[in-house]
């Protein structure tokens, strides 16, 4: 080897091993926040009430529909099994019903196995959240910086130290956006097997929850900005048809995951519902004849029976739809989210004058960061003359100037997840129209705005240079006022004991919680 490829080689073997430090030190940090103390509060926090009692019958091999696809709650249920925390409690009667109250929980029942697996892929989405930063900015520092867009966002940790779904689903949506950015960068080059695990993320995704749904467009830009980049240089026949093999090879990932997900689901509850018991007379009503004969062992594990339980499971949770109330004191309008509105109070405890809260509120340093890089975004990506005019790019005539390479991947990037979060927030508009939304169906999106973080910043530092040069000293301010946001909120984060004076404190930026 010659000296150059020795010191690149060098250069190459020191970068990769500052990368693994940093994302060390972030699984770390996440480990700390999503992870610790995870049996306490030792009470049901919000829907844990309805996803306790599925644990419950999916350890007993019972057949059962929910609200939501099968993934998160089989997760769930492994990782409850994993630790095992409440070996010599009898918890079958907590699947009893598809509700159960507090005081109805066996005594001495730890939340700690039910809540491990959500902790855990909080803590995974936290490295993809740090990968997807690194493939925007191509920096490990500012990678590790904006990382704390993630670590330190309290409705994330609140929501996802908890038994419940958004952990899986945003790291399952966090892994697509991934493999969406990376192929984004590739230009007109596709990769079948970028693709396919897009469709694979994005298929586990909405097996999460349907409203994953929505990020249908992120795969369709991606084939529509091939076509435009090829369509006056390569033949358009052989254009279209890659395009076309694109598609089909990410609807096949989708498609895969979802067979996957509901024949994993089938094959390990046999056991047919209890017609005794609320629950089970529920899921009795569903359940069609082929599915039927399955669970009595009269026909053996099958194509058709998946699919015929698919369907039950999809009638199911369509008509659990239809019953969702329009109106709801915690919920909120959709309209309303960008600015934070909606924070929910999970529980509350008190003791001795002082209060403990389990409060769905978020890093207001984030939430605005997010927002303005929204608002950024939509300014930058503007037509010309309505958006900013770009530097060093002299006009040879009339129309937006011919920007560089980089600058054209980096613009097609922004002005696609802003189409993206559009969409999701028209969707998501709608929804509030036909049912209760809560601030937390706003998860997705929020990612999108911290997507555009670093590329509006990229971009405004090429239209003012002179913050080009304090780019690491406004990274370090960003990080102390996304940590003092945290520290602000996280008792209301960590259920701590507050006097009422040091709650309505946290009541001074915005009216968080009702201080009791």
């Amino acid at each position: 080897m010659s000296p150059a490829q020795i010191r690149g080689y060098l250069a190459r073997t020191s970068r990769r091993r500052i990368g693994i430090a940093a994302a060390a030190l972030v699984a770390l940090v996440a480990s700390v926040n999503f992870l610790g103390g995870l049996g306490q509060p030792a009470y049901p926090i919000w829907d844990e009430s309805y996803y306790l009692t599925s644990v419950a019958r999916y350890e007993e091999g019972i057949a059962q529909f929910a609200s939501h696809p099968p993934l998160a709650l089989a997760l769930i249920s492994a990782g409850d099994a994993l630790l095992h925390p409440n070996r010599g409690i009898d918890t079958r009667r907590v699947g009893w019903d598809k509700q159960i109250a507090g005081d109805r929980i066996p005594r001495g029942y730890s939340f700690a196995g039910v809540r491990l697996a959500p902790g855990v892929f909080a803590v995974l989405g936290a490295l993809l959240f740090f990968a997807l930063m690194y493939a925007l900015t191509r920096s490990i520092l500012a990678a590790l910086a904006l990382s704390n867009l993630y670590a330190f966002e309290n409705a994330f940790i609140v929501q996802f130290r908890a038994a419940q779904l958004d952990a899986f689903q945003i790291a399952f949506v966090l892994a697509a956006l991934l493999c969406f950015v990376v192929s984004a960068q590739r230009g007109r080059r596709s990769s079948p097997l970028l693709e396919l695990l897009f469709g694979l993320a994005y298929g586990l995704a909405v097996m999460v929850k349907v409203n994953a749904l929505v990020l249908a467009p992120l795969g369709a830009m991606l084939i529509v900005r091939r076509i435009a980049i090829g369509w006056r240089s390569a033949p358009r026949a052989r254009l279209l048809l890659t395009a076309a093999c694109d598609g089909a090879i990410m609807a096949s990932g989708c498609l895969a995951a979802v067979a996957v997900v509901f024949a994993v689901h089938v094959a390990i509850n046999r056991v047919p519902p209890d017609a005794a018991s609320p629950a089970g007379r529920k899921d009795l009503a569903f359940i069609s004849h082929t599915y039927s004969a399955y669970l009595h062992r009269e026909r053996p594990l099958s194509p058709a029976v998946v699919w015929a339980a698919a369907r039950d499971y999809t009638r199911f949770m369509s008509a659990d739809f239809k019953g969702v109330p329009r109106t709801d004191p915690n919920g909120s309008a959709p309209l309303g989210w960008p600015l934070h509105r909606g924070a929910i109070n999970y529980r509350w405890d008190s003791t001795g004058g002082q209060t403990a809260y389990v409060q769905l509120a978020g890093n207001p340093v984030g939430w605005l960061l997010g927002f303005a890089a929204l608002l950024a975004s939509l300014w930058l990506i503007a037509p010309w003359p309505i958006g900013p005019r770009q530097p060093d790019s002299p006009q040879a005539g009339p129309g937006p100037p011919e920007l560089p390479p980089a600058h054209q991947e980096r613009r097609a990037l922004m002005i696609m997840l802003t189409v993206q979060y559009l969409v999701f927030m028209a969707v998501h508009v709608y929804l509030g129209t036909q049912r209760v939304m809560y601030l937390y169906h706003y998860f997705i999106a929020l990612l999108l705005t911290f997507c555009l973080v670093p590329l509006a910043a990229a971009e405004v530092t090429e239209l003012w240079p002179a913050l080009r040069a304090r780019r690491k000293a406004l990274l370090g301010a960003m990080c102390v006022l996304l940590w003092a946001g945290f520290l602000f909120y996280a008792p209301l984060t960590f259920h701590w004991y507050l006097t009422h004076g040091e709650c309505e404190w946290r009541n001074v930026l915005q009216h968080i919680v009702h201080c009791q």
